[in-house]
C-alpha cells in the first residue's frame, strides 16, 4: 500500500522535468546563419547530406526499385536547391521532344532531374536498342559512350554536392553563407549542364524511334481528319475515297496488334456499302440492317477515339492501349458478321448515283452514337 501510495504521489520540483521540460538546443551561427536554419534550404541540405551516405554509384551498382528511390529522393533535393539559387536552365528539350502522341503529356514548364533519365542511362549503356511491340529499335550509336560518361559524372557530381555541403553544415558556414551559396551554385550548374546534355541526346534519340513506332497512328489520325474535313465539305467522293483509306488502315493496324484475326481480308468500300444497306433499306432483311447499322456504330466510335488521340495520348506499347484494342476488335467483328449483308448491296447500283441528300457524316450520326450510349444499358446486346 505505501509504495502504491508513492507511485500516485505528484512530482515535487526536485524532479527537474516539471513544467520546464527539455532544454532547447542554442542555433549557433551568425544572425544571417541562424535564420537560414529555420527556412527549408536548410532541412534540403541536411537532407542531401544525409541520403548521399547511402546512394549507389549509378554507374556500376545494381539499381533496383529501392536503390532508385534513393537517387530519386536526392534529385529531388539537388532540383529544388538549384531551383532555390536560380540556376539558370534551358529545358524545353523534354517539352519539343516528346512525342504528339505520347502518354502522359509532358510538362510545359520542366525543371529538375528525373531518375528514369538514369534508368534510360542504364538501358542504353546494356543494350544498343530498345523494343516496341514486338520489333527491336536501336539507338544511335554515339549514345552508347555519352550514357556510360553521363553516368559516371552524376556519380561524381553527386558525392561532389554533398561535400560541398557536409562541412559548411559542421562550421556553420564559417567562409561567410553568401561564399557557400555561390560555391553551391558553381556545383548546380555544372551538373545541370552533364545532365541536359545527355538527356537532351537521349531525347532525340527517343521521338526518332517513337516517329516510327506510332507510324500507323499517325496514318490513323491524319486520315480521319482529312476525312472529317471532306464530310463538312460534303464532298462525297472524297469522302468515301478517305473511307475507305481509313477502313484499311484500321484493318492493316488490327492486323498489326491481332495477327490472329487476320482470316479473310475486309470486302472493298465498307462504309458505303454499309451506308447503301441503310439506303436500301426495303430490300434488306432486318437482320442485315441491324449487322450494318453495328459497322456504323462500330465505325463511328473508332473514329471518335483515333480523333481524341492527339489530345489523350497512347502507350508506345500499343496492345497496352486497352480502350483502342476493343474498339479495333469491335469493328472488325462487326464488319466480318456483316458480310453477308454488304456483298447483297454491292450488287445493287452504287450509292454514289442513287443518293442525293443525307450523307453519313460524323456530325450527323454524332447525336445518334451518343443515344446509343446512353441507352445502352436497356439493350445489353448494343453495349460495346
Amino acid at each position: 500500500l505505501k509504495l502504491a501510495h508513492r507511485r500516485h504521489k505528484p512530482a515535487g520540483p526536485s524532479t527537474g522535468m516539471g513544467k520546464r521540460g527539455k532544454k532547447k538546443a542554442k542555433v549557433t551561427g551568425t544572425p544571417d546563419v541562424v535564420k537560414f536554419k529555420g527556412t527549408r534550404e536548410f532541412c534540403l541540405l541536411k537532407e542531401c547530406v544525409s541520403i548521399q551516405e547511402s546512394l549507389p554509384f549509378v554507374a556500376v551498382d545494381a539499381l533496383d526499385d529501392f536503390a532508385l528511390k534513393k537517387v530519386s529522393r536526392f534529385l529531388n533535393m539537388v532540383g529544388l536547391l538549384a531551383e532555390h539559387l536560380q540556376v539558370d536552365s534551358n529545358k524545353d528539350y523534354r517539352f519539343n521532344f516528346h512525342h504528339k502522341y505520347l502518354a502522359p503529356r509532358p510538362q510545359y514548364f520542366p525543371f529538375g532531374f528525373d531518375h528514369d533519365v538514369i534508368r534510360a542511362a542504364r538501358q542504353v549503356q546494356e543494350r544498343p536498342g530498345v523494343t516496341y511491340n514486338q520489333e527491336d529499335y536501336q539507338f544511335p550509336e554515339e549514345l552508347k559512350p555519352l550514357s556510360e560518361r553521363f553516368l559516371k559524372e552524376v556519380d561524381s557530381y553527386m558525392t561532389k554536392i554533398a561535400s560541398t555541403i557536409e562541412p559548411k553544415l559542421k562550421d556553420d558556414f564559417a567562409d561567410g553563407l553568401k561564399n557557400f551559396k555561390v560555391t553551391l551554385k558553381k556545383d548546380l550548374v555544372s551538373f545541370d549542364e552533364l545532365w541536359m546534355e545527355f538527356e537532351k541526346e537521349y531525347a532525340k534519340a527517343r521521338h526518332e524511334i517513337l516517329t516510327k513506332v506510332f507510324e500507323p497512328i499517325d496514318r490513323l489520325v491524319t486520315l480521319e481528319m482529312v476525312l472529317a474535313q471532306a464530310e463538312e465539305r460534303l464532298d462525297i467522293v472524297m469522302k468515301q475515297r478517305l473511307e475507305n483509306e481509313f477502313v484499311a488502315a484500321v484493318e492493316e493496324f488490327t492486323y498489326l496488334c491481332f495477327p490472329e484475326l487476320k482470316t479473310e481480308p475486309f470486302p472493298a468500300d465498307v462504309m458505303p456499302l454499309a451506308e447503301a444497306c441503310i439506303f436500301y433499306e426495303s430490300k434488306c432483311t432486318e437482320e442485315w440492317l441491324y449487322l450494318a447499322k453495328y459497322v456504323i456504330k462500330d465505325y463511328m466510335e473508332l473514329r471518335n477515339f483515333v480523333h481524341r488521340i492527339a489530345e489523350d495520348r497512347l502507350k508506345p506499347q500499343l496492345r497496352d492501349n486497352a480502350d483502342m484494342m476493343r474498339l479495333l476488335k469491335n469493328f472488325h467483328a462487326s464488319v466480318i458478321a456483316a458480310f453477308e449483308a454488304l456483298d447483297f448491296v454491292a450488287k445493287l447500283p452504287k450509292l454514289i448515283h442513287a443518293k442525293t441528300s443525307d450523307w453519313m457524316t460524323k456530325s450527323l450520326l454524332e447525336p445518334d452514337l451518343r443515344y446509343i450510349n446512353r441507352t445502352a444499358h436497356l439493350a445489353p446486346e448494343l453495349q460495346p
